[in-house]
């Protein structure tokens, strides 16, 4: 599991929304024993609209694009949060999460959250706070797109 590459991506993304985690490599590999590897394929389905499993993930290389409607409305690049808002809330999946390019993607189940969470409390937290910053940004930019396309 290449975790240092995970954390390059995280710390390299330049996105307004880019997860805040600034977490030295020994804490990503303590959290590295929780996540999954997820090896995709140009065409492969990451997240289907209505799914209700409660995993994020977090793309360590390639390229997912978000799709709405039958409409491409997003593409995600290495370092990005997906699937935070089902993942917190328990409620259905949103949107379509496609990959373009072959790549990797971490995932963290719910059920892996919460072992995280009673094991090692003090990452656990670092972790949240940084998935709660990206929730809060992306909610901000979907009311503002609203408010203005309305």
């Amino acid at each position: 599991m290449n975790i240092a590459q995970l954390m390059q991506a995280i710390e390299t993304l330049d996105a307004t929304d880019a997860l805040p985690c600034k977490l030295p490599l020994s804490d990503w590999q303590q959290i590295a024993s929780y996540l999954n590897m997820r090896f995709l394929q140009p065409g492969d389905v990451l997240i289907k609209t209505g799914d209700t499993e409660r995993i994020l993930f977090i793309l360590s290389e390639g390229e997912l694009q978000v799709q709405l409607g039958g409409h491409a409305i997003a593409t995600l690049l290495p370092g990005t949060v997906v699937g935070e808002g089902a993942f917190f809330s328990g409620h259905s999946r949103s949107a379509n999460v496609v990959a373009t390019q072959p790549g990797l993607a971490f995932a963290l189940s719910w059920e892996r959250y919460e072992k995280l969470s009673k094991r090692l409390p003090a990452l656990a937290l670092q972790l949240t706070q940084g998935l709660a910053a990206v929730l809060a940004v992306r909610m901000r930019e979907a009311i503002l797109v609203d408010h203005f396309a309305g």
